[in-house]
């Protein structure tokens, strides 16, 4: 199933680049910004696709002494630079779209209808090879593949409209409905990269929910110091302080398989690192001897 899974991947990413190469140069020899937008939107899904067959790939190599949790922070600093360099290409979009509006030019359609139907063809067929799996990278490249097809029904839709109308000035205004997705992705995926690089919980994970479902154990007291956070975006981690009755060092492994799970199934959490106290025992100091006792 993974290997399937990596091979419709990597030959995604291989498709989905060349229809951003063809929209690109296609988009300049038809001087269509509404095209040009589109292939900044396939860019993008280019970047996301390989992030995810990235992750896949880091998540098989092993932590190491200076790489704890592995390498999986990588996949959040791409996420964060593609994130920002979208934005920079949204905010040129709608400089160009502007001129464009004030002083329309002439668009051939017929060069934009057929690269923006290969488009859709393509990202149809990417769309169905990821639909259905699990993993969260995996249903985040196929948003962002569905995103583009609409896209490209968008554009299709203007080549039509200036084959049919002549008026030209339907692709900047095209170009400034895609260049407003880019952004409202990019700015999503800038704070979402932000959100795990300042170490937030993640959004599904309620701290007080999660401490009322470790409650619900018997034996357990009460629960403090309880942090909640993503290592990258589909991987997180907690620690916790547990207060348990007075018991012996083994029997708390009930209670850290039992927690492991219910975090692991109900919110998603496979790293746990759970530290228990006992509220009736008395502090022991650890330090050097007193001359008192160093004497007897």
């Amino acid at each position: 199933m993974e290997e399937n899974l990596n091979k419709n991947l990597k030959l995604a990413v291989i498709l989905t680049s060349l229809i951003f190469l063809m929209e690109l140069i296609g988009g300049v020899l038809s001087n269509s910004l509404a095209l040009l937008s589109d292939s900044a939107h396939v860019f993008m899904d280019v970047v996301a696709l390989l992030l995810s067959y990235g992750a896949l790939k880091i998540s098989d190599r092993p932590s190491n002494s200076s790489m704890t949790f592995g390498y999986h922070r990588f996949e959040i600093f791409a996420a964060l630079i593609n994130g920002l360099t979208i934005i920079l290409i949204a905010i040129f979009i709608f400089y160009e779209a502007y001129w464009r509006i004030l002083d329309p030019t002439s668009v051939k359609g017929t060069e934009v209808l057929v690269i923006a139907t290969i488009g859709l063809i393509v990202n149809t067929w990417v769309a169905l090879k990821l639909h259905g799996h699990s993993d969260l990278n995996i249903k985040s490249a196929y948003l962002h593949v569905i995103g583009d097809a609409l896209a490209s029904v968008a554009v299709i839709a203007g080549a039509v409209i200036i084959l049919l109308t002549g008026n030209n000035i339907i692709d900047p205004v095209l170009g400034i409905l895609i260049a407003a997705m880019l952004l409202y992705g990019a700015i999503r995926l800038v704070l979402g990269s932000m959100r795990v690089l300042l170490e937030f919980a993640p959004k599904h994970i309620d701290a007080d929910r999660l401490s009322k479902e470790i409650m619900v154990f018997n034996g357990i007291k009460g629960v403090h110091d309880i942090h909640i956070w993503s290592i990258c975006s589909n991987i997180h981690a907690m620690s916790a302080h547990i207060l348990v009755d007075r018991m012996h060092v083994h029997q708390t492994e009930t209670f850290i398989s039992g927690i492991s799970k219910m975090v692991r199934d109900k919110f998603n959490i496979m790293h746990t690192t759970l530290q228990f106290e006992c509220a009736e025992c008395a502090p022991v100091e650890i330090g050097h001897k007193s001359h008192h006792q160093e004497e007897h």
